[in-house]
């Protein structure tokens, strides 16, 4: 069990730019835009008005806000991004915005694990530590779109939208029971130099794939489908999405509400989305997957905790 105290990240920062103003930033062409807005219901991408420090510090100030009494612990500062940028890994810059956040204390450490699934992945890989630690932890994301080559998909663009997630610090009304990673190696390196025959045919089965992810899960967690009131996963395909959801016969809750305004935003989907779902959600169980290049899937498992519903006085998620 990894509690979850608090989510966090900063709509009134991010400005939403329609897909027709992206050509100059973004080198995303007439065609290239008309084929996002008609098949895959994209409007705009959220862009963060401020630099890459700034959305980071931003954040997580506003999360340490919140939770002030986790400045007197030791805790685990984790920065999980992708692997398409360098994050100025010759500065000791993760260090200075949390000196500045009043965390400057705590151990700090990026990831770059598995591509736009590495947020996930990184609660699959540190839980065991962080709860045999007894401290808290925060997995802070968000990325700048800075170069026009990397900065979209051929079914989305990339947007910048921060997001921070404070764990294990304490009793919460909801926590994370479960996680799961699995790892398609034959997608490795994405084929960019195999045919186009070739590339057709290893992507026609990534719908397979995907739902194949989500029985996996299921049966791994001993849930059934049923047993879900919410899925949350990354802001990627929509149609995909809602035929994986019609093919699973899911009858909770889709979050699909952020893929057309914001655009997939590489880490950050799954944190931001949660954040809103929980706004106003009145269900038990949230199941989060996402996708990232390579092709590596990761869920996490969110549950209310319904045996010990204490209300932490720097939640968000009160009871």
């Amino acid at each position: 069990m990894l509690p979850l105290n608090d989510l966090c990240w900063l709509p009134d920062r991010i400005s939403l730019r329609p897909l027709s103003t992206l050509e100059s930033s973004h080198n995303l062409k007439t065609g290239a835009r008309k084929v996002l807005e008609r098949y895959y219901s994209l409007n705009s991408v959220g862009m963060f008005t401020g630099n890459h420090t700034q959305m980071l510090q931003e954040t997580l100030s506003a999360l340490v806000g919140a939770n002030k009494n986790i400045t007197h612990m030791q805790g685990y500062l984790i920065y999980a991004k992708t692997q398409t940028h360098n994050t100025f890994f010759e500065t000791p810059w993760l260090d200075e915005i949390a000196i500045g956040c009043g965390i400057g204390h705590w151990e700090t450490l990026t990831v770059s694990l598995n591509h736009c699934a590495s947020a996930l992945s990184a609660i699959h890989l540190l839980k065991s530590r962080v709860i045999k630690s007894q401290q808290p932890m925060i997995l802070l994301t968000g990325e700048k779109a800075f170069h026009s080559d990397i900065n979209k998909l051929d079914n989305s663009v990339m947007a910048e939208v921060p997001a921070a997630m404070l764990l294990n610090a304490g009793h919460s009304r909801w926590q994370i029971n479960h996680t799961a990673v699995r790892h398609l190696s034959s997608f490795y390196n994405n084929h960019r130099e195999s045919t186009a025959a070739r590339r057709r045919e290893l992507f026609s089965s990534l719908e397979q794939d995907y739902y194949d992810f989500y029985t996996y899960v299921l049966d791994k967690f001993h849930l059934s489908i049923g047993d879900i009131d919410a899925i949350v996963p990354g802001n990627i395909d929509m149609p995909m999405l809602k035929r994986i959801a019609d093919k699973l016969k899911f009858r909770g809750e889709l979050f699909t509400e952020h893929i057309s305004d914001y655009g997939h935003a590489y880490c950050s989907d799954i944190l931001f989305n949660v954040s809103s779902l929980l706004e106003r959600f009145d269900g038990k169980r949230i199941l989060c997957v996402a996708m990232g290049m390579g092709i590596t899937m990761s869920c996490i498992l969110i549950e209310k905790n319904e045996i010990n519903e204490v209300k932490h006085v720097n939640t968000t998620f009160g009871s």
